[in-house]
């Protein structure tokens, strides 16, 4: 069986149970949340199911130089002004000392231009691999203008990227369903909002700073949560 249509089938099973999965998500939601505050306010964050983390999607980049620990995975907008910065600040917790790794989905919930984008981007990592897929990923969020068709025809350009191929690719079907497996995951799991993320089994809304979400990591690997118990004494 071919490497295309193993993805067909798994994109295919992917929609069959996402309305399955929704009054899990739902249930879950209503469990137990942590009080998250931080300078830039409360964090609200919440348990999901194990079954619904990201992990199982296909096309997520993961990024990072740590070789195990746990995965932030982040629902994002190539249009989304918080998402940007976002970007900047997590590449200072991705050094080999982290512990950590960034799993990136796409969720263009701010127009057309921002599917675009990630549609080229889903269609750059399948046709020229990761790396590539990455450096196209920065130069969205590094370069000033609107999102959309011209900007992504400029940088994949810029990129020796071979434009015809990619156009056709992110068009096909198959990237289309991607994009559609990452936002359906995203509402399923109720991320309406840019940047949203998942960690461990909890999910939080917003970009509360990379000093925070340094703080929820260490609190998954110690306890399993974004925050631990307070000592006992």
């Amino acid at each position: 069986m071919s490497h295309r249509v193993t993805r067909r089938l798994a994109l295919a099973a992917l929609a069959a149970l996402g309305g399955a999965r929704e009054a899990s998500a739902e249930a879950a939601r209503e469990k137990a949340k942590f009080a998250l505050e931080t300078p830039e306010g409360v964090i609200s964050n919440f348990a999901i199911p194990p079954e619904l983390a990201p992990a199982d999607l296909p096309g997520v980049l993961v990024t990072g130089a740590a070789k195990t620990g746990p995965v932030l995975y982040e629902f994002f907008d190539y249009a989304c002004p918080y998402c940007r910065l976002a970007s900047q600040e997590v590449d200072l917790l991705l050094g080999p000392d982290s512990g950590m790794r960034l799993g990136l989905l796409h969720h263009p919930v701010l127009g057309e231009g921002s599917a675009q984008a990630a549609r080229a981007v889903l269609a750059t990592k399948t046709l020229f691999g990761d790396d590539a897929a990455l450096r196209l990923h920065t130069r969205l969020f590094e370069t000033p203008g609107r999102v959309g068709a011209d900007k992504v025809v400029a940088l994949a350009a810029a990129l020796d990227l071979d434009a015809a191929r990619l156009n056709t690719e992110a068009d096909g079907a198959e990237t289309r369903a991607i994009l559609d497996a990452h936002a359906g995951r995203a509402r399923v799991l109720g991320l309406t909002r840019t940047p949203s993320f998942v960690l461990g089994d909890y999910a939080f809304v917003g970009w509360p700073g990379p000093e925070a979400v340094q703080a929820f990591v260490a609190a998954v690997q110690r306890c399993g949560g974004l925050a631990c118990p307070e000592a006992t004494r």
